[in-house]
């Protein structure tokens, strides 16, 4: 057979904004397109790109023409180009490769194989760490008779190298047929290796996407003939980081050091780290040097203090993690700490089930359901019987407060619903022993403990001397309203007749206040 010639790319990342920096943003178009260039200028037979064409999922405008330009290009050379989708840029339903598809642009790889010559190339997109172990191989059709290599792309981290999720041995032996070479993606740096007499080569990105990748960048050439597979590999010009790095002594002269180790680079337009170690108590003002670096030309100015770990710019993806990005998203989401309402709308929001149009609908409905079968109990109840009532953890416990009779008089006096004070602790309750909770509740319901509250989720915690009696009952649930009378009968009993007319010439309309769902979230 003649021998094929491929060019093996990926991780291009379009439209990554590094750094905030519009010129870091168009180095990654710029990095694509001399890939691009490379193959048509060495005619190669077809270019496969190994995933994260985007680096969103939503891609400007600028982006998706930036990539339709360099597409044509390649099918003005008669240069086909085979992709799969990748972890950054895959959708629920229809991919961007789709969009490209359908304009002849990009051919997207799959279980059925793409022919060029006596190779079959077939491809899996990216798939979720937590869907791996269910893949099912024998969804691939046969391999073309006359075909006589077969070539599989693939978007993972894979085993035997660093952070692999996926085992290699395994995807080789689970295939149903046999196969010469596995191109990869994901991984930004350049490996290679044979698994089981099969090549497997990651191409590496083809912009710096972090300081942590401090090699050139680059793209494979895959040669396949009667012989079998070589591959190859070819540096791509890019712009140039620059790490500088400065200890700082003892009562040394901060700035006198920085700005001499900064004036031995030619550091133009390129992007440049200060790395500063040594005394931390040597103070450095962050902005100054920035100021240095951008009066010398740098395109991104950069500090990182080596001494307590501060950076003074966005690098989001300096520390090095190829973690599924489903589990990171699931880690940042815990560490805020979300009630069962907001963990409920963020997993409605990231259901691939869900219709995007349906989401308002569904939210709507399943947090209708969560709220009537939240139980809003008093967590306002008086200090006077807590030694003796409440269990010592209660009183110990930040969300749950706990007011005085004489503090609720001066939060009604001065006009402040007693709701806005206990509002932050609903969404806590859930998080109370049984104990805990039994105990409030007994407290709530006596006669010397009773504050009066909002019975129902659409009605408002009021005072007594700020609401009538007859609008605050009007839409009030039977049990509301039986608390709400033992309560009078406990103001009754405590109150002349003269504060009582005083009382009443005070009274005002009081309306139902409308909830919000943040309210509960």
């Amino acid at each position: 057979m003649d021998e094929i010639r491929i060019i093996h790319t990926g991780d291009t990342h379009l439209g990554y904004r590094q750094y905030h920096s519009e010129a870091r943003r168009q180095d990654f178009m710029d990095a694509f397109s001399r890939v691009i260039d490379d193959a048509i200028e060495a005619k190669a037979d077809a270019v496969v790109h190994a995933g994260d064409l985007f680096d969103s999922r939503n891609p400007t405008l600028d982006d998706i023409l930036g990539a339709m330009e360099l597409f044509s290009k390649l099918k003005s050379a008669d240069i086909p180009l085979l992709a799969i989708v990748g972890n950054h840029e895959s959708k629920q339903s229809t991919q961007w490769l789709d969009l490209f598809g359908t304009m002849g642009l990009v051919t997207r790889l799959g279980t059925t194989p793409f022919k060029l010559g006596g190779v079959a190339i077939y491809g899996i997109d990216s798939v979720p760490r937590s869907r791996i172990p269910l893949f099912d191989y024998t969804v691939f059709d046969d391999t073309p008779a006359d075909a006589r290599h077969n070539l599989l792309v693939m978007h993972q981290l894979m085993k035997p190298f660093p952070f692999g999720e996926w085992d290699m041995h395994e995807v080789i032996d689970a295939l149903p047929f046999n196969v010469d070479a596995v191109l990869l993606g994901d991984n930004h740096k350049h490996e290679i290796i044979k698994v089981d007499n099969v090549w497997v080569t990651y191409c590496g990105s083809t912009e710096r996407n972090s300081t942590s990748e401090r090699e050139p960048r680059s793209y494979n050439i895959i040669s396949v003939s009667e012989a079998g597979v070589d591959i190859s590999r070819r540096i791509i010009p890019t712009r140039e980081f620059v790490f500088i790095p400065v200890h700082l002594e003892k009562d040394s002269d901060a700035y006198d050091e920085i700005f001499a180790a900064i004036k031995e680079h030619d550091i133009e337009e390129k992007v440049v780290f200060i790395n500063i170690s040594g005394d931390p108590g040597v103070k450095v003002i962050f902005s100054e040097v920035e100021k240095f670096l951008l009066s010398r030309k740098a395109l991104v100015p950069g500090i990182r203090d080596l001494r307590t770990g501060e950076i003074s710019l966005d690098d989001a993806r300096m520390p090095v993690s190829f973690a599924d990005p489903d589990d990171a998203v699931k880690e940042e989401i815990r560490k805020m700490h979300l009630t069962d309402g907001g963990l409920m709308v963020d997993e409605i929001v990231r259901d691939p089930t869900v219709v995007k149009t349906k989401v308002d609908a569904e939210v709507e409905k399943k947090l209708g359901k969560l709220m009537d079968s939240t139980d809003f109990s008093d967590i306002v109840v008086s200090r006077s019987k807590v030694t003796d009532e409440l269990p010592a953890s209660i009183e110990e416990r930040p969300e749950v407060t706990v007011l005085a009779h004489n503090e609720v008089d001066t939060i009604c006096k001065a006009g402040k619903p007693v709701e806005e004070h206990i509002t932050e602790s609903i969404g806590q309750l859930a998080e109370l022993s049984t104990e805990e909770v039994n105990a409030v509740q007994g407290l709530t319901t006596s006669s010397e403990t009773v504050v009066e509250k909002m019975a129902g989720s659409q009605q408002e915690y009021a005072c007594e001397e700020d609401a009538p009696a007859t609008e605050y009952e009007k839409d009030m649930p039977e049990s509301g309203i039986k608390a709400h009378e033992g309560a009078k009968e406990e103001v009754k009993k405590d109150t002349s007749p003269s504060e009582e007319k005083q009382a009443s010439k005070e009274k005002t309309d009081h309306k139902p206040r409308q909830y919000n769902l943040g309210d509960y979230l």
